[in-house]
């Protein structure tokens, strides 16, 4: 179940206000059109009245006609039927052609098959159903659901079409799924979250006030830095060098004589005077130059 604020964004309408009776508030007239998927579809509409108001709900999708907001319907869609229920889903009304002789007649089987319902209501929640000739409320109240839910296509076996089509009207004329109607002098559905209760003012009472919450301070870990690594020398694609160790020749020195000790105690060797030896010598030459005259 769909308020009619709600099924604005659903449906084609529009919304002309008027001024409601016995009412400061502003009643609104909605102006729907759309299609059924079945013959055997239910679409319910709710509303409310804030005063003793008369309403009136009145069908164009039949014959056609000019709807509240301007909008011209042509001729040529289902016979429908307006049913009303209050709040609790209990039947007020019930329409399936107009006994006013106010709606228009079918250009085409010149029958008078649009629904009108007018009704002086207390204020309060409402809803109104729209469905198709054949699909009436199963009871008295809106939870006995209708006579043929859930069975789709029956038109075609209730009214003898002509041919097998879902949507027919009593005479057995084929008709379209489409629909259009006005709900005059109404109020869009307050939700039970919506509806505003009287003001009551109570003294305003200040709440106690709390010591302020004193946050420990936050203590950050000390951030460690990471060693630094030392540089990294390049290393030589050349292998080193290595020289050879110098090594010096050894020198050959004569050995140095020492002159012999001499005992004090023992008997003194005699060195001949050198001037003793070259006298011999020349004594010697002179005997072997004697001995060589000789010869």
């Amino acid at each position: 179940m769909k308020s009619l604020s709600t099924l604005l964004g659903m449906v084609t309408g529009a919304i002309v206000t008027t001024l409601g009776v016995g009412s400061a508030a502003f009643a609104v007239d909605f102006s729907f059109r759309g299609t059924f998927s079945q013959d055997d579809d239910v679409h319910l509409f709710d509303f409310s009245v804030d005063a003793l108001s008369p309403v009136l709900f009145r069908t164009y999708s039949y014959a056609g006609g000019t709807q509240a907001d301007g909008t011209v319907i042509a001729p040529g869609g289902f016979d429908p039927i307006l049913t009303l229920f209050d709040g609790d889903g209990n039947l007020i009304g019930e329409n399936d052609d107009d006994i006013f002789d106010i709606v228009a007649e079918d250009p085409t089987t010149h029958q008078a098959y649009d629904s009108l319902l007018s009704v002086l209501l207390d204020a309060g929640n409402y809803t109104v159903s729209l469905t198709q000739y054949g699909n009436f409320a199963s009871g008295p109240n809106l939870l006995d659901g209708f006579i043929q839910t859930g069975n789709g296509n029956y038109t075609s076996e209730l009214s003898n079409c002509a041919t097998e089509s879902p949507f027919c009207d009593f005479m057995g004329d084929v008709r379209t799924n489409a629909w259009a109607f006005d709900a005059i002098g109404v109020l869009p559905l307050l939700e039970a979250d919506e509806v505003e209760p009287s003001v009551v003012e109570l003294p305003v009472v200040e709440p106690p006030v709390e010591p302020p919450v004193v946050e420990p301070p936050v203590v950050e870990p000390p951030v460690s830095e990471p060693p630094v690594e030392p540089p990294v020398s390049e290393l030589s694609t050349e292998p080193p060098v290595v020289e050879p160790p110098v090594v010096e020749p050894p020198v050959n020195e004569p050995p140095v004589s020492e002159p012999p000790v001499i005992d004090p105690g023992s008997s003194p060797t005699q060195v001949p005077e050198p001037t003793t030896v070259v006298a011999f010598s020349l004594v010697g030459l002179g005997a072997l130059a004697q001995r060589y005259r000789k010869k």
